[in-house]
């Protein structure tokens, strides 16, 4: 079985309109950290990357780290516009999306690129047959390779990707048989801590891929139960979206403590996104174990405008203020974070 993890690049310049040459920004410098963590347990044997400059930036802080030369091959390279910079590039990408053999002056169709980026691919697959591999690659030039393997990816699917810098994409071949494609877009990346809530140097664990924790490992999770001076309490509604518990009524904001992040940290930067409270202080609660997390409460008390609560798309739809007594008769088939009860008046 042979592994690659394609890599799309970081955050690039768009100032610079040399396709070859353009750097990545500050933010691309940093995030490009994200793919260096990801990649850092994989047991990657080769790295590979498109020329362009942008791309071959993102892989060198894992290389570089690691001791690994980067080998640049010239068919990984994002797709050829043309002659002119593309303003509208929406309505051009759509174009091409949506005809294959679309192209500009000077440029590539989308069947182009595709048909050398694969050539590449099972080039370096007859190669390193039974390897794990990182390539640095492109948002387009990525995407029409997943579509080479599965014709249901199209334009809507690379709309979604189209500002999401890095964007991992992890295949698996037998042979030149492609097994599996699990697009990974932006990892979240998470500290590990033991048993004794103590975190484990130079572990890191990444969201959707807890089937790979390391024994023994948790990640931190954050609860903020928010109580207003007035005595009452905010409740908010998960997204009818939501995986687990959609509909249903929450007693905390919170969510997991991202790399690098201390739990008051974490805790302070959930109840901002999830509720647009500001706070500058949190009350401890308690904390414990359960499945592969930390769960770590706090309580926040404000003065807050009660109807100044802004709900996060994707994960609140509405939000109310009830009283104690109310809270406290509401079952766990209605209410999420029944835990918090203990905590409430």
């Amino acid at each position: 079985m042979t592994k690659v993890y394609f890599i799309r690049h970081a955050e690039p310049d768009y100032s610079n309109h040399d396709d070859l040459l353009r750097p990545l920004t500050a933010k691309g410098m940093q995030d490009r950290k994200i793919a260096t963590d990801y990649l850092s347990d994989k047991k990657i044997d080769v790295v590979l990357s498109s020329p362009y400059k942008r791309a071959v930036m993102t892989m060198e802080d894992f290389a570089g780290k690691y001791g690994f030369n980067i080998e640049t091959i010239d068919d990984f390279h994002e797709r050829t516009v043309g002659t002119e910079w593309i303003e509208n590039f929406g309505d051009f990408s759509k174009n091409q999306w949506a005809d294959f053999d679309y192209k500009l002056e000077g440029g590539e169709s989308l069947r182009e690129v595709q048909s050398r980026n694969i050539a590449a691919l099972n080039e370096v697959l007859r190669k390193y047959e039974g390897k794990n591999i990182a390539i640095g690659s492109h948002g387009t030039a990525l995407s029409t390779i997943i579509n080479y393997y599965d014709k249901s990816y199209g334009c809507a699917d690379f709309e979604k990707i189209r500002n999401v810098m890095p964007w991992i994409v992890v295949f698996e071949f037998d042979g030149e048989k492609c097994i599996s494609i699990k697009n990974l877009k932006k990892p979240e990346l998470w500290d590990a801590y033991n048993s004794d809530y103590e975190k484990l140097d130079g572990v890191t664990l990444i969201r959707d891929d807890e089937a790979n924790f390391p024994e023994g490992a948790y990640h931190l999770v954050c609860e903020i139960l928010v109580r207003h001076v007035d005595g009452t309490y905010l409740l908010m509604k998960r997204d009818p979206t939501k995986p687990l518990y959609p509909n249903m009524w929450e007693a905390t904001a919170g969510g997991s403590a991202l790399k690098g992040e201390t739990d008051i940290e974490g805790a302070l930067r959930e109840l901002r996104e999830e509720t647009g409270i500001v706070a500058d202080k949190l009350e401890f609660l308690d904390k414990s174990i359960g499945g592969h997390c930390w769960h770590v409460r706090f309580l926040c008390v404000t003065d807050c405008d009660k109807n100044s609560i802004k709900l996060q798309e994707g994960e609140t739809c509405d939000y109310k203020w009830v009283t104690g007594e109310e809270v406290l008769a509401m079952s766990e088939s209605e209410l999420v974070g029944w835990q918090m009860k203990k905590h409430i008046k």
